[in-house]
């Protein structure tokens, strides 16, 4: 269930309330994990974030931060290897500059296709271990982001709750998957959903 909500001044987003039950699984809260989305405001010279707490229980909560391990961690250890064993070549084999300013060019060469073939192979990586990984977090997980995606993008995701941020329409649309806590917090906020 998908509800857009209209934030008319970025400067104060809205409260929102949820249920005091896991937003997954619907099981007593036992824990609150956050989402917070970034209003591209200021006030008072500190960024605007609308911070949702989000309810968990113990298992989903565990789960969630779990998640990392086939995400963040593939990413930046395949990334990490394959770029060293990039950088190593690009820099041998580039040439070297007869300035002051180019005498280090053969290191920034290495250090930029090192980057790219590691943003490039740890990606790779991770959607390989994503794959791998749906037995065991289910389909939810590839939902997820690209690691490297999420970097630039203005959506956060949590188990059960996915939160974006519509930066031109002015809106926070938030995704449900649990249908009766998607309900319960239509309620709560008096939204109708979309």
């Amino acid at each position: 269930m998908i509800f857009q909500i209209p934030v008319p001044d970025l400067k104060k987003p809205p409260v929102l309330k949820f249920p005091e039950r896991c937003a997954n699984c619907g099981k007593p809260k036992e824990e609150t994990l956050g989402i917070s989305l970034h209003m591209g405001a200021q006030h008072r010279n500190r960024t605007v974030t609308l911070d949702l707490k989000v309810p968990m229980c113990k298992a989903c909560a565990d789960r969630e931060r779990s998640i990392a391990k086939v995400t963040l961690i593939p990413f930046l250890i395949v990334g990490f290897i394959f770029g060293a064993i990039a950088f190593v070549p690009a820099t041998l084999i580039s040439p070297e500059g007869t300035t002051p300013q180019t005498m280090t060019f053969p290191l920034v060469f290495g250090g930029f296709v090192g980057l790219v073939v590691g943003i490039i192979t740890g990606t790779v990586g991770e959607m390989i271990v994503k794959t791998l990984a749906v037995p065991f977090y289910g389909k939810f997980v590839t939902r997820r982001p690209l690691t490297i995606l999420s970097f630039f993008s203005e959506t956060d995701d949590l188990l059960g709750v996915s939160a974006k941020f519509l930066r031109e329409k002015k809106l926070v649309q938030l995704e449900f998957e649990n249908e009766e806590i998607a309900r319960e917090f239509a309620k709560l906020n008096q939204l109708e959903p979309q």
